[in-house]
């Protein structure tokens, strides 16, 4: 029995995927089983996984196509190591990641999820997030939405850096009706109920993000990601829920760029939120600032927090 279970979901993109699976197998913790779930029909996938020769590897065909988080729970079901991790097939690890996290944890922590920090990719530079590690302090839902600086990052969390053991994830899962937030989802729940996070202070993970090609996920819409926020607020606090609102969706948003959408983030941040100053310059700046003056407003902030 291996000690860890990778899930790697995946449709459509062989390529990335396969450096996804090389970053897996390769790790210094080489005591664990990786189990691709490809989601739908996907000859070509099926083909170049053929082709690894690794008995480590275990490939689940799903007939109809079930998105990212529920394919994720299609492999843990099937999972047997004691610990599951999760890795986005268009991300890879640091190959001492399993090591260094699993070494924060005696065997029997099972009530813990242990992450890292990630180096975000994107066409326009790369930077290491989050900016300050969860403590447990606070409430983990301020944390991750509750921007207090102009620089932002300081919350960053995504299911490439996760590791938790198989009887708490088995407690959660991912759920369908959150398939827009799925990892902040099951973070929060877990969270609400005590669970701790516990995070290795070294940048474990490359994460790809703003690039245009298909995911597993697919793109969500601004309703959705709304949606998902009203039906969450039992473990989401008022002042991050106005967070949520005056700088996740917003950024949504203004890709659309209507008026009727400022105004209705703007009025249920006030109503149903408690926003901060902070949270409404941050909010008014996406809207009347260009992405290429915002860029360079946080780039300062981060260089004068440095």
């Amino acid at each position: 029995m291996p000690q860890i279970s990778v899930i790697i979901p995946t449709k459509g993109r062989p390529d990335l995927l396969m450096r996804a699976v090389g970053s897996a197998l390769g790790q210094t913790l080489s005591d664990l089983e990786v189990i691709v779930v490809v989601d739908g029909d996907d000859p070509e996938t099926i083909v170049r996984l053929g082709s690894v020769a690794d008995r480590r590897l275990n490939i689940i065909v799903n007939q109809t196509s079930l998105g990212a988080p529920m394919a994720r729970n299609v492999g843990a079901r099937s999972a047997v190591g004691r610990w599951l991790a999760f890795l986005d097939d268009d991300d890879e690890w640091s190959l001492k990641k399993l090591e260094k996290q699993l070494s924060l944890v005696r065997s029997d922590d099972i009530n813990v999820i242990v992450t890292c920090l990630t180096q975000v990719v994107t066409p326009f530079g790369q930077s290491v997030r989050p900016r300050k590690i969860y403590d447990n302090s606070m409430a983990f839902s301020e944390w991750l939405f509750d921007r207090r600086t102009l620089a932002g990052g300081e919350g960053f969390i995504q299911t490439s850096s996760l590791v938790m053991s198989k009887s708490l994830f088995d407690k959660f899962q991912f759920r369908p009706g959150a398939a827009v937030h799925d990892d902040w989802d099951l973070l929060l729940r877990a969270t609400s109920v005590g669970v701790k996070i516990i995070t290795a202070p070294e940048s474990l993970v490359r994460c790809y993000i703003e690039e245009q090609r298909a995911t597993v996920t697919g793109s969500y819409k601004l309703e959705q990601s709304l949606e998902w926020a009203k039906a969450s607020k039992g473990t989401i606090t008022p002042r991050a829920y106005s967070g949520f609102c005056l700088t996740v969706a917003a950024q949504r948003a203004r890709m659309r760029g209507r008026i009727d959408d400022f105004i209705r983030l703007l009025w249920l941040a006030c109503w149903y939120g408690a926003p901060t100053a902070m949270q409404l310059l941050i909010y008014f700046g996406i809207w009347l600032l260009p992405v290429s003056v915002r860029r360079k407003i946080g780039r300062f902030a981060v260089a004068r927090q440095s």
